[in-house]
């Protein structure tokens, strides 16, 4: 079995991968990748403070990617998820969505990366194609998509659906490792369109 948290960039992924590590799942990422924080960020401002958690992107491209992740979690972004080899043992896979206009802005700020054209429509569009696509996977064992605000709101309720799924994680110590604090970007706070 193969564990994958899935979603576009700014979606929370970083932040179930977390959870699901403080909950018990052994991850695999690269380290090169952790250092996007200092990268991208400055003594104030880290993007993702509790790591990105993300596989070396080349390994996208990779024959039989990510095969050899087996009994692992790993983060694949939404973009490379159409293109996961099948896997005999299956998969798992949680995909995060958010709202189109908090990706946005969360985007302009964090990584200082311009999403022009981006909207709510293509953004849904493509999400519920990918959410259709895994789910006609008979390698897909489980697919359960969460919105990032549902999971910081309903952090119990998630992790039990996980674990009622299949998912091998304490709830409780999933739960304790999401801090709400870092929930930036809040719609009800924007003002869109800037």
């Amino acid at each position: 079995m193969i564990y994958i948290v899935s979603g576009f960039m700014r979606t929370g992924t970083s932040m179930m991968m977390q959870a699901l590590v403080a909950g018990g799942l052994e991850a695999a990422y690269s380290n090169e990748r952790e250092k996007l924080n200092d990268i991208l960020g400055d003594k104030l401002y880290k993007p993702n403070s509790g790591g990105f958690f993300e596989v070396a992107v080349e390994e996208y491209n990779e024959i039989g990617f990510p095969l050899k992740y087996q009994d692992k979690l790993i983060k694949v972004m939404s973009w490379a998820l159409n293109s996961i080899a099948v896997n005999d043992a299956g998969y798992r896979i949680i995909l995060m969505r958010r709202n189109a206009e908090e990706i946005r802005q969360s985007c302009d700020a964090a990584l200082e990366k311009k999403l022009k054209g981006f909207n709510e429509k293509e953004y849904c569009s493509r999400m519920d194609d990918l959410e259709k696509r895994m789910r006609n996977r008979k390698d897909v064992i489980s697919f359960t998509s969460f919105w990032y605000r549902d999971v910081i709101e309903n952090a119990v309720e998630t992790m039990q659906v996980l674990k009622d799924l299949g998912w091998p994680i304490n709830v409780i110590e999933a739960v304790n490792a999401i801090d709400p604090s870092k929930y930036r970007f809040r719609l009800e706070n924007l003002v869109v369109g800037i």
